[in-house]
């Protein structure tokens, strides 16, 4: 569990867009919802990560496998960050999450300063558990700057709106840097966004080559996010949310065990969308039943 400065607590977010820019979740999933199969109330829920204008991206709704394909134990996406623009989801996406009273994480990915103090107006009225910052992208181009000082840059104009900031790093980027470098901006470390195809299968072609390759989720990343929680747990003080391949309890206690103290779960909505919430319940369960072993008879 992480304890914000605001006072809100997380334990289980939802990856970025698992359900959705409302945490409703995505049309295949509103049956699951509506027969309680699916809750989003067990999740902190990471709105689909937003730009500050309209993104057209790779996605189109009526060919979604143009940029999403299963692959074994995961999925590949070279979504390129579609989304309809943050203005849009000020108007539609946000009161809808407040009637149906959720955990709101606002996921954001400003391409400069001056954007992210753009992001900061329009972000510091809301009623939000925190902010993320997409600090990495795998289907987009990456900064030319230098990583560290761009990241902390535009970490601390969004940290402006006073919400509490969690930033999503990558593997590709010197991720360990960028955590040490925002101690005392951020609050939490998520630990990882999707990794490239090419370094998950540098031998193989991608499905998506035509699209660049695009980000590799769910199984196959598992050492990934491994390494870099372990790396991220000896270097900073800052919490760290374990994201990528989570499917089983077991999954969940090895990433505790290494340091993580909350955990994202996104590609297990795509693949098993009935499965989360089950999770969910499972690690309380084993929980609770550690702390009553621990209690003195």
């Amino acid at each position: 569990m992480i304890r914000f400065s605001n006072g809100e607590q997380v334990e289980f977010l939802t990856g970025s867009g698992a359900l959705g820019f409302d945490g409703r979740g995505w049309w295949w999933e509103y049956p699951l919802r509506w027969a309680g199969i699916l809750n989003p109330h067990d999740f902190a829920i990471v709105v689909k990560t937003l730009t500050l204008h309209p993104r057209r991206g790779n996605l189109r709704w009526y060919a979604p496998w143009r940029c999403v394909r299963l692959i074994r134990g995961g999925s590949v996406n070279a979504v390129g960050l579609t989304n309809p623009g943050v203005d849009w989801w000020l108007r539609t996406g946000y009161p809808r999450m407040r009637r149906m009273n959720l955990q709101i994480v606002v996921s954001v990915y400003p391409e400069s300063v001056e954007e992210a103090r753009a992001f900061a107006r329009k972000l510091q009225p809301l009623q939000v558990t925190a902010l993320e910052l997409n600090a990495s992208c795998p289907n987009v181009a990456p900064c030319e700057a230098d990583a560290v000082s761009h990241v902390r840059a535009v970490a601390q104009a969004l940290a402006e709106t006073g919400h509490p900031l969690i930033v999503k790093v990558g593997y590709d980027q010197p991720y360990v840097a960028i955590a040490t470098a925002l101690e005392g901006v951020a609050e939490a470390i998520h630990a990882i966004n999707a990794v490239p195809w090419r370094l998950v299968y540098p031998d193989r072609p991608s499905p998506l080559a035509q699209l660049g390759g695009g980000g590799v989720s769910g199984e196959p990343i598992r050492p990934f996010v491994r390494e870099a929680v372990r790396r991220l747990t000896q270097a900073t003080r800052l919490p760290i949310i374990a994201g990528g391949g989570i499917y089983t309890l077991h999954d969940l206690q090895e990433l505790w065990a290494m340091g993580a103290r909350a955990f994202s779960i996104g590609t297990l909505f795509l693949r098993a969308p009935w499965l989360p919430n089950r999770l969910v319940r499972m690690w309380r369960e084993s929980q609770a039943n550690a702390y009553c072993l621990r209690e003195p008879l």
